[in-house]
């Protein structure tokens, strides 16, 4: 293919936005270069998905961190592993198999892209409904001349 080939171009444009994501990672950068040698090289948009993805995954590293310095060290490590035993389940429950992937094609990363956004949403709707039934048992537990806090 020549230089001047659009999907060339395109392929080269996305593999060095991939570089600069992955160059950027403190914590995933090997994880990152395995998991991106492992995706179909035919299949730039999953390349940068990926990518992505590990990027997202070292802000949150970052901020779980600093929520474990804060002294809950305990809880953080904790939900990182009920986190990892739920996504995994998610992925299986999709019929993807990861162990036994060479290669992972855009298919693939989006199946766990939907597996992480799936998780994420509800742990956020989990915890909506925890609080609300939370507030919910401590207005019937107001007496009724006192406002609720």
């Amino acid at each position: 293919m020549s230089d001047n080939n659009p999907f060339a171009v395109v392929a080269a444009d996305v593999h060095a936005a991939v570089e600069a994501i992955v160059a950027g990672l403190t914590r995933f950068g090997e994880e990152a270069r395995l998991a991106l040698a492992w995706i179909d090289k035919s299949v730039p948009g999953a390349e940068q998905a990926l990518a992505l993805l590990f990027q997202a995954a070292d802000v949150a590293a970052t901020a779980l961190e600093a929520e474990a310095s804060g002294g809950l060290a305990d809880i953080v490590g904790a939900a990182i592993g009920e986190a990892g035993s739920g996504v995994a389940n998610l992925i299986s429950a999709s019929g993807l198999d990861l162990a036994a992937k060479s290669v992972l094609s855009a298919a693939d990363v989006a199946t766990v892209t939907a597996a992480k956004s799936i998780a994420q949403n509800a742990i956020a709707v989990a915890t909506a409904r925890l609080l609300g039934s939370a507030a919910g048992a401590a207005r019937t537990d107001t007496p009724a001349s006192q406002p609720p806090a």
